[in-house]
């Protein structure tokens, strides 16, 4: 079998099989080496074996035997920390229902005092994305420390 090399965009898998199995005379009928299905595959790749092993091999890990003592304190634990989970949950909600009356109250008391304060409350800052917008990052920026740098002098310590 020759050496041909396609790239993958300008041939589909299947011509390339199709290709491959017209160019090896030996195989009637049957995919060419290392295509799946085909009788003599790579057996000097350990990868598969490995896979299969950590897939099917692996060990199920025993579950420590529970008394029935041991059972209730999971239990108790389990349900308090829902508890704490949803305790916190709730407290998130009502410091953003808190925000969003005291929001309400705000634009109502604009509302009152005059039309153009309402109208340039809601307008809000216009940023243009993506070209005014900062991305978030979680990198230091590449000037994160200025080695020069010289507190101001205050004249009023001088004195």
């Amino acid at each position: 079998m020759s050496n041909h090399f396609f790239y993958r965009s300008t041939l589909s898998t299947t011509a390339i099989r199709g290709f491959l199995a017209r160019s090896d005379k030996k195989s009637k009928g049957s995919p060419p080496p290392g295509m799946p299905g085909s009788q003599n595959t790579n057996i000097t790749d350990t990868r598969y074996q490995i896979i299969k092993r950590i897939l099917y091999e692996t060990p199920k890990p025993e579950l420590p035997k529970m008394t029935e003592q041991d059972l209730e304190r999971h239990q108790t634990i389990d349900r308090a920390w829902k508890l704490f989970l949803r305790n916190q949950q709730e407290k998130r909600e009502n410091e953003l229902a808190a925000k969003y009356r005291m929001l309400n109250e705000a634009n109502i008391e604009l509302e009152k005092l005059g039309p153009r304060l309402f109208n340039s409350a809601q307008m809000g800052n216009k940023i243009m994305f993506p070209r005014q917008m900062k991305i978030p990052t979680e990198t230091p920026p590449l000037n994160g420390w200025n080695y020069d740098y010289k507190p101001p002098s205050n004249p009023k310590e001088s004195s």
